[in-house]
């Protein structure tokens, strides 16, 4: 074979391997927009901030609680839907998309930070919650960072919140493996959004990074999202911002009126002691609450593995019906006043 003939070879194979990957890339990304969660119905709404939010809601009983999901990093709405799939049909539902991630768009003219996302989501809580239901937040890593600032942000609105392995504003300053963690994350993210735009997301080990979530019946859109290029945009600019500022040692919790309790998964408490602190610091920033350990479970399994995610909901579901006789009983309460 001449050497002009494998260059040629070489060359067709590589821009054969490029289309494949742009095409796969193209097809994520549309599937992440279009897609709609069954049983669910799909809203919008345009925020303050310029952003169009999505959301999702499923409606329990009249009058029952409403549960509002926050993702983590590079998670969206879909992440909640095993969740959801065990969770009481009492209970209200609402599934969110901060600005970037799958039709929600950003349309912020000022940098990225995180109170953009904090406002945007005490809008979605004005919008899809009656004001007759306990509302209950519940987030899962940054998610539940982004939830406590929420809660403080609207305290007439939110009356408990459920923390998910949450992110701690000091938790690279307390701890040194966190920390020393968080440097192989920042080069992926660096490179992350430039690779998927070039068709890389299919190169992705996609098997390994989703395994926790074999046997889901949502499996196949949580790969699907993570090769869209807007999951890695949007990801990108969330953890600059986030990433320095817990460098810089983040802000204290905000002191709350309502019970905070922190679902942890077994991995977290096992591998990184110094999360109990934290995790502690979560739970006296509240009136109530407590922490609880979802045995043998991961970071990501934690919500999104069909052997852990009973389990979490059903942790879940005792707190949601401790806080809605709360509601109930202060909500008569005032009735009488009134009267």
């Amino acid at each position: 074979m001449s050497s002009l003939t494998f260059t040629r070879l070489t060359t067709a194979g590589l821009a054969a391997c490029l289309a494949a990957g742009v095409v796969h890339q193209s097809y994520a990304e549309l599937t992440a927009r279009t897609r709609r969660h069954a049983g669910f119905e799909r809203r919008r709404t345009q925020c303050g901030s310029g952003n169009i939010i999505t959301y999702h809601v499923r409606r329990g009983a009249p009058g029952g609680p409403t549960l509002v999901c926050e993702a983590g990093l590079m998670n969206t709405s879909a992440a909640w839907l095993l969740l959801a799939d065990h969770l009481d049909p009492a209970v209200s539902v609402v599934l969110y998309d901060r600005a970037g991630y799958r039709s929600s768009l950003r349309r912020c003219p000022e940098d990225y930070s995180l109170s953009e996302s904090v406002h945007d989501l005490v809008e979605v809580i004005t919008e899809a919650v009656a004001e007759d239901s306990a509302c209950v937040l519940v987030g899962h890593s940054l998610g539940g960072y982004l939830v406590h600032r929420a809660a403080a942000a609207a305290p007439d609105r939110v009356h408990g919140l459920m923390l998910i392995d949450p992110t701690h504003p000091r938790e690279l300053i307390h701890s040194r493996r966190q920390r020393e963690g968080s440097r192989a994350a920042n080069l992926t993210m660096k490179l992350g959004p430039w690779s998927a735009t070039l068709g890389a997301g299919l190169l992705l080990d996609k098997k390994g990074m989703f395994s926790f979530a074999e046997g889901s019946p949502h499996y196949r859109t949580l790969r699907l999202e993570a090769s869209a290029p807007s999951t890695w945009r949007a990801t990108r600019r969330e953890w600059d911002y986030s990433y320095a500022f817990m460098l810089d040692g983040g802000r204290p919790l905000d002191e709350l009126r309502i019970p905070v309790s922190v679902i942890a998964a077994e991995s977290t408490m096992r591998d990184i002691p110094e999360h109990e602190d934290l995790y502690d610091d979560y739970v006296a920033s509240g009136s109530g609450g407590r922490i609880t350990t979802i045995e043998g479970s991961t970071h990501v399994s934690v919500t999104g593995g069909i052997e852990y995610t009973p389990a979490t909901v059903k942790v879940i579901e005792e707190a949601v019906a401790e806080i809605a006789a709360q509601f109930t009983t202060h909500d008569r309460q005032e009735q009488g006043d009134a009267a």
